[in-house]
C-alpha cells in the first residue's frame, strides 16, 4: 500500500511564474509502453540529477526506474525531480533546455490550470504570480496508478473538487488566513503516479509550513480519499484488539487457577503475578493502571510483555500490528518500529486486566468459570477499554476528557443505555466526576432496565457492596440473577461463590 505521497517544496518570491506555465501546459502527457528503453538523453539526465539531487534517489519514481529502466519511468523520475527542485533547476541551462523541449507533450490548445474559480486565465494567473512577495509552496500530491484508477482520482475534475473542499484546511496548516489564501493547481496523468501540482501562497506574504503542517495536509487528504477503506481497516483493528484482550484475560484466568493448584505452565509469569498481587494489598483507592505508582506500573508492564509470548496473544498482536501497518501505509512512507505490547497506548485495558487478575489472586476469588466467556463479556471488556482510553487515560488533555463526559451525559439523558452505563461507572469510581454512589445507582438502573447486561451486572455488584447509601442485598442478587439469565458469565460467580 503506497497511500498518498505529498511533497511540499517552495519557490522564493519572483521565481514562480515559469513554474506555473510549466505545470499548466504539461497536462495529459502521453503514457508510453514500458517496453521502450530510455533514450540516451534521458540516461544522461538521470545521471546528472542523481549527482545534483542525491536525495531524489530515495523517491518512488527512482526506485521504479532502477527496478525497470524504461522511457516512461525515466520521464516520470526526471519530471518529478525537476519539479521538486525547481528553484535550483531553473538556473541550469541543461535542465531548462529539457523543460523547453520536453518530449510527448500533448498539444491541447489550452492549459490545465484550475483553482477556486472555473475558467482560469493563464496569463492573468501568471501576472498575479509575479507580484507575490512571499514564498510560493509547490505541493506535489500523488497516488499510485492502481489507487488513482480504483478510487476515481485519474482525472482533473476529482482532484479539483478534492482541493476545493480542503482549501481552508490547507490554508490553516500553512498558517494563512482563508481570505488571504491563494492557490492554483494542475493534474498530470502520467506514468505510474498520477499527480497534481498545487501552488499555494498568501496574498499578504505571510505563511509558514512546518513538518506538522505537512502531516495535517496529508492526513486530511488521506482521510477523504481512502475514507471507506480506512473505516474497514479500523473496524478490523478494533476487533483484533478486543480479541487480544480476550486472549490475555483467558490466559491470566487459567494461570491464576494453575497457581492455586500448584501446576503452573508459565514459570516466568507466575512469580511476577504473585509479587504484584501481594503489593496490590498496600494500594489504597482505585486499583487501575493510571492510579498506580511507577514501581507497580513497571511490574505490570513486565507481565504484559511476558504475556506477548503466549502463542494466542502473540498471534493476535501480530495481526493487529499488520493492520496498524496497513493504516500507516496511507499516511507514512515507512513502517513504524514494532513496540512492545506494554508500549501500545491502545492496550491500556490489557494492563488493567493484569491488575484485576492479580488482585483476585490476592483475594482468593474464583475467576475461572465453568461458563466460557461469551459475547456479553466481550461487550464488558469493550466498554471498560472505551472508558479507560476515553476518560481515564492521563495522556489525553483534561479538557478533551471533560468534553467527552458532557457528550456522554447528553447521550445518556437521551436514553442511550451504553452511555448511561458509562456515566454510572464515572460516578462510581470518581476521577473526572465527584464520586457519588447514588448517581451511579441511578444511571446503572436506567441502563439495566433497558436490558443492557453490563449495567445489570455492575448494578448488582454495587447494591451488594458495603456502601450504606446504596446497599440492598435482595435487589443486588436479583440484578445479578437477571444478568446471569441474560448471558453474563461473571454474574453467577460474583464475589467468588454462586448466587
Amino acid at each position: 500500500m503506497a497511500g498518498l505521497i505529498l511533497k511540499s517544496p517552495y519557490i522564493k518570491a519572483g521565481g514562480a511564474g515559469k513554474y506555473m506555465r510549466y505545470i499548466a501546459t504539461r497536462e495529459n502527457v502521453e503514457r508510453l509502453p514500458d517496453s521502450q528503453p530510455p533514450t540516451k538523453k534521458q540516461m544522461e539526465l538521470v545521471q546528472k540529477l542523481t549527482r545534483d539531487f542525491p536525495v531524489s534517489t530515495k523517491s518512488d519514481e527512482y526506485a521504479e526506474y532502477s527496478k525497470s529502466p524504461t522511457r516512461a519511468k525515466a520521464s516520470a523520475y526526471i519530471s518529478s525531480t525537476l519539479e521538486a527542485n525547481w528553484d535550483t533547476a531553473q538556473r541550469s541551462d541543461v535542465y531548462m533546455k529539457y523543460i523547453a523541449t520536453r518530449p510527448r507533450v500533448e498539444k491541447m490548445g489550452t492549459h490545465g490550470l484550475f483553482g477556486d474559480e472555473d475558467n482560469v486565465n493563464l496569463d492573468i494567473a501568471i501576472a498575479e504570480m509575479e507580484t507575490v512577495t512571499g514564498n510560493v509552496w509547490t505541493h506535489i500530491i500523488s497516488l499510485t496508478r492502481g489507487d488513482a484508477e480504483r478510487l476515481g482520482y485519474d482525472n482533473a475534475s476529482s482532484w479539483r473538487n478534492l482541493l476545493r473542499a480542503h482549501r481552508n484546511d490547507i490554508a490553516e496548516a500553512m498558517r494563512i488566513a482563508p481570505n488571504d489564501f491563494r492557490w492554483y493547481a494542475a493534474f498530470h496523468n502520467e506514468g505510474d503516479h498520477p499527480h497534481v501540482h498545487m501552488m499555494a501562497w498568501s496574498a499578504n506574504g505571510d505563511g509558514y509550513l512546518s513538518r506538522n503542517g505537512i502531516r495535517k495536509i496529508k492526513s486530511g487528504l488521506v482521510n477523504d480519499i481512502f475514507k471507506q477503506e480506512l473505516l474497514h481497516t479500523y473496524e478490523q483493528k478494533s476487533g483484533m484488539r478486543d480479541e487480544l484482550v480476550n486472549e490475555v484475560r483467558q490466559s491470566l484466568q487459567e494461570l491464576v487457577g494453575q497457581i492455586r493448584d500448584g501446576l503452573c505452565s508459565c514459570p516466568q509469569i507466575a512469580p511476577m503475578m504473585l509479587e504484584l498481587s501481594m503489593e496490590l494489598g498496600t494500594v489504597k483507592g482505585r486499583k487501575s493502571y493510571g492510579y498506580l505508582k511507577k514501581n507497580l506500573k513497571d511490574k505490570v508492564d513486565k507481565i504484559v510483555d511476558e504475556m506477548e509470548s503466549v502463542p494466542a496473544v502473540h498471534e493476535c498482536y501480530t495481526k493487529w500490528l499488520d493492520l496498524q501497518a496497513e493504516v500507516d501505509g496511507y499516511y507514512k512512507d515507512e513502517r513504524r518500529k514494532r513496540l512492545r505490547l506494554s508500549e501500545q497506548k491502545e492496550f491500556r485495558s490489557v494492563k488493567n486486566a493484569v491488575i484485576q487478575e492479580a488482585d483476585r489472586l490476592r483475594m482468593g476469588e474464583v475467576t475461572v468459570e465453568e461458563v466460557p466467556p461469551g459475547p456479553v463479556d466481550e461487550c464488558d471488556w469493550r466498554e471498560q477499554n472505551y472508558i479507560y482510553t476515553t476518560f481515564l487515560d492521563e495522556t489525553t488533555p483534561l479538557d478533551e476528557r471533560d468534553k467527552a463526559v458532557e457528550r456522554e451525559r447528553q447521550y445518556a439523558e437521551d436514553g442511550e443505555p451504553s452511555s448511561q452505563y458509562v456515566l454510572g461507572v464515572l460516578y462510581r469510581d470518581g476521577g473526572l466526576l465527584m464520586p457519588d454512589a447514588l448517581q451511579a445507582k441511578e444511571w446503572f438502573t436506567r441502563s439495566a432496565k433497558q436490558g443492557y447486561i453490563p449495567a445489570q451486572y455492575v448494578l448488582g455488584k454495587l447494591l451488594l457492596s458495603d456502601d450504606l447509601e446504596v446497599h440492598d442485598r435482595e435487589m443486588g442478587i436479583r440484578w445479578l440473577r437477571t444478568a446471569a439469565k441474560n448471558g453474563s458469565a461473571y454474574a453467577p460467580m460474583s464475589w467468588g461463590k454462586p448466587i
